[in-house]
């Protein structure tokens, strides 16, 4: 019960938060099964890759080194 509590605070905290959710429309998730199977990637980092590209986004905070492969993003590690 504890953990479902944080999670609950967790997600209270990033909707009043200045970060922006995008949505995932069904028309990217062919673009993500392509870049699946294209580069390799599992189907979550092809969508949040078919996500990034069609919202014009190109830096990524990640330990994930398969985003190395998707043209069009940078990816940084944590040190």
């Amino acid at each position: 019960m504890q953990k479902l509590t944080a999670f609950r605070q967790a997600i209270d905290q990033i909707l009043q938060s200045n970060i922006q959710v995008l949505p995932i429309p069904p028309t990217l998730l062919a673009m993500a099964a392509a870049l699946c199977q294209h580069i390799g990637l599992l189907t979550n980092d092809g969508l949040v890759a078919a996500v990034m590209q069609s919202n014009g986004l190109t830096k990524l905070a990640s330990n994930d080194a398969d985003f190395d492969r998707v043209s069009g993003i940078t990816r940084y590690a944590p040190a």
